[in-house]
């Protein structure tokens, strides 16, 4: 067996963007040690019967109703993004967010995303405020193979 290819943490970013026209993508989360993207999507199940063998037990097929992304992150919270970090979720607004998968590759997912969990914590064990970040899609994502 061949080994895989494999990528550092650090070819995983999210870019938030900035609102502009036009919209200008850079990386706002200094200081995050942990990220992730994740899909989901919602189904409605249905039982259907076998016609020639009504006695049998019936098999469920399943239809997506609605997809959906998330993104997290944490790690140490950075003065430097503190205010956009804050004033992002305090807005309850959606923004335009790039998340960068730099692979031999590369691409990157896009779409609209509202901050819905900004949460800052801190204990003497490591002496530094954390922050933990999600990001919960506010319509369609899309991949984008190419530099962003």
């Amino acid at each position: 067996m061949a080994k895989p290819t494999t990528q550092r943490w650090t070819k995983l970013s999210i870019w938030p963007g900035d609102g502009a026209s036009p919209e200008d993508f850079t990386s706002k989360v200094c200081g995050l040690t942990s990220k992730g993207i994740s899909f989901s999507a919602s189904t409605s199940d249905s039982n259907v019967p076998d016609c020639d063998n009504p006695d049998a037990p019936s098999w469920t097929e399943r239809v997506a109703q609605a997809l959906s992304s998330t993104v997290s992150g944490s790690g140490v919270m950075a003065e430097e993004t503190f205010a956009f970090w804050r004033d992002w979720f305090l807005s309850g607004a959606p923004k335009n967010v790039r998340i960068v998968l730099g692979l031999t590759a590369p691409g990157y997912f896009a779409g609209s995303y509202l901050l819905t969990s900004f949460e800052l914590t801190g204990n003497q064990g490591d002496g530094k405020v954390q922050v933990s970040l999600q990001l919960q899609s506010d319509g369609p994502v899309s991949w984008t193979t190419g530099a962003p």
